[in-house]
């Protein structure tokens, strides 16, 4: 399959990146590589007013992040991606950022443009456009999962396999009842101990992934022994993983991933 991407004007489509992960540069770091395999875009990544980003460089965020105002000011965005957050432990009304990040989806879904959300992102998407609730959980869901595909059409779930592997870590999770009564949601892929692990809009143009594709081989082994380090309650050792040889078994479900979502938003872009 062809990754070549185009956009409104045969240019490269705009793709904002809200970025809500504890270290800014090191997610940067993870995603890009996957992201970067998808074809050209032009790549807007988007802070958050109140966040401090003290984990990071002052400076370097100052350089290289803009609000969703200064992003858009010249032109709108022809897609937005939300990253994962920690701050899946809390209700939604209880996120301090929660409205900031409603005006940028809500803006972004009503031009009708592809929305992607990773890890809590897929279910803050979820709840602000859907209204679909979430599940937290006493024990962390943390590994690498063997996931079944549920559905083969549309242009996302044509380019994945019947089954892959998905990595998690996370306290908590669509609620699949919920999501299986919608009338505007499907599940698309699934996993035994996951749950709902791929999930979009009827229409195509929202689309959630509860894992974390973007993470590096040893990455989950490294959260465990920090968590055990921290004494975090309800962690336990990540399913399928060899902690002292640690393997990337789904290198190929994300790159097929994001390759297609970001096709979708050219596609998009260009009709337009």
């Amino acid at each position: 399959m062809s990754t070549i991407v185009s956009g409104r004007a045969g240019r490269p489509p705009r793709i904002g990146i809200v970025n809500l992960m504890p270290n800014a540069e090191q997610y940067e770091n993870w995603l890009m590589p996957q992201l970067s395999l998808a074809g050209p875009f032009e790549l807007q990544w988007i802070r958050i007013s109140s966040r401090r980003y003290h984990l990071d460089d002052p400076a370097r965020i100052a350089a290289t992040y803009r609000t969703y105002q200064e992003a858009t000011a010249d032109a709108p965005l022809d897609g937005l991606i939300v990253s994962g957050a920690a701050v899946e432990h809390l209700p939604f009304e209880e996120v301090r950022f929660m409205d900031e990040l409603n005006d940028m989806v809500q803006d972004v879904h009503g031009q009708g443009s592809p929305l992607l959300g990773l890890c809590w992102g897929a279910m803050g998407v979820g709840h602000l456009i859907y209204g679909l609730p979430k599940d937290t959980y006493s024990a962390k869901i943390s590994g690498m999962y063997e996931t079944e595909l549920l559905a083969q059409d549309g242009p996302v779930a044509s380019s994945l396999d019947d089954r892959f592997w998905s990595t998690h870590s996370r306290f908590a999770g669509f609620d699949d009842k919920a999501l299986d009564a919608s009338t505007t949601v499907r599940a698309l892929a699934r996993a035994e101990g996951a749950g709902t692990v791929i999930a979009e809009s009827y229409d195509h143009s929202v689309l959630m992934h509860t894992g974390h594709p973007e993470y590096y081989g040893s990455r989950l082994a490294e959260e465990y022994r920090r968590d055990v380090d921290q004494q975090v309650a309800g962690v336990r050792a990540p399913v399928g993983v060899d902690l002292d040889q640690p393997l990337r078994l789904w290198r190929s479900h994300s790159l097929a991933f994001f390759a297609s979502w970001v096709r979708l938003v050219g596609d998009q872009s260009a009709a337009r």
